[in-house]
């Protein structure tokens, strides 16, 4: 039988799904048997194939969960989900959903409220899939053999094998591929948290409460997504006077946090070999990677009006369900 959970997915996000914390070297690099085996595992999901995956599953440390989402409307998904915490990730797809939208969340730890602020988005569009990482980019101290740097986790050197937006070898990367590659009306909708230097969050009319980009610092033509969203999330916010959102991808000095090194945002740019070498093609890019202030990550209930829905109601304008 399939396992059959029936809780707000909110709730169940950020307070029953285990993670893989800072530091504790608790996530485990999958072996390329594991590798090899989620992407059968990950293709026979999408393709509905329940009793293939159920009975497959537990060879990969994962169980096949049909999940009833009770705060919306008994909504129906089905979810991958790990056994024993490894961070290996958590996968749902809602085969009934009205947008083919895949909202990806790599770090749900170091980037506070994104886990959550994914389920409201995901319910808001009408999105389809979901992967959220299970574990913090900082769980283990091994180093990824993709290019790029960073000090989130220490001084400054490459990213870690636990940072899911920058590794390739992953059950969240393979999981974005495979989405990616089964239609061409896919958009990946990355959520980000972005810090109080580059994004500030006073709830004032100077806050920066986005940073878009198509993973390029390269400037794009105004009707390309990413530009779109950025002048949706804008309109939306200049009835609030609490801030503004910025492309990437306009005309501007300020460009920074633009997802270049993202490998998932590499590889729906076209190039294949994701881990070392950065895209060069970013026409008509279905990889939105959404830097976000503190503010537009919650709804604080306190009347603030930028919220999580804000961003929604930006990609509804921007991707319309059909």
């Amino acid at each position: 039988m399939i396992t059959e959970i029936s809780a707000d997915l909110a709730n169940y996000v950020t307070s029953t799904l285990s993670y893989s914390q800072a530091f504790t070297e608790g996530y485990s690099v999958p072996s390329a048997a594991d590798l090899a085996a989620f992407d059968a595992l990950a293709t026979d999901l999408l393709d509905q194939q329940f009793d293939d995956v159920r009975s497959a599953a537990g060879a990969v440390n994962l169980e096949l969960v049909r999940f009833i989402d009770t705060a919306a409307a008994d909504n129906e998904l089905y979810c991958l989900r790990e056994l024993t915490l490894l961070g290996r990730g958590f996968f749902c797809v809602d085969f009934d959903s009205s947008a083919l939208h895949h909202i990806s969340v790599p770090h749900p730890l170091y980037d506070q409220n994104t886990n959550t602020q994914s389920i409201r988005v995901m319910r808001e569009t009408g999105a389809r899939f979901l992967s959220i990482s299970t574990t913090h980019r900082c769980s283990n101290s091994a180093e990824s053999a993709c290019s790029g740097t960073t000090s989130v986790c220490g001084a400054s050197g490459p990213y870690k094998v636990s940072d899911a937006a920058h590794n390739v070898d992953s059950y969240f990367h393979r999981f974005g591929v495979l989405v990616h590659d089964l239609n061409a009306d896919i958009y990946t909708i990355q959520l980000h948290g972005c810090g109080s230097a580059s994004c500030p969050s006073n709830q004032d009319d100077a806050d920066i409460v986005a940073r878009l980009s198509a993973g390029t610092t390269l400037n794009l033509l105004a009707n390309e997504p990413v530009n779109v969203l950025n002048s949706e999330l804008n309109d939306e916010l200049a009835a609030f006077r609490l801030g503004s959102s910025v492309s990437c991808s306009e005309p501007s000095m300020d460009k920074r946090l633009c997802g270049t090194t993202n490998t998932l945002g590499r590889y729906i740019n076209g190039q294949p070999d994701a881990c070392q070498n950065a895209a060069t093609g970013f026409a008509d890019s279905r990889f939105l990677h959404l830097e976000q202030n503190a503010n537009l990550r919650v709804d604080d209930g306190a009347g603030d009006e930028v919220t999580p829905s804000t961003i929604s109601t930006a990609i509804n304008d921007t991707l319309p369900p059909p």
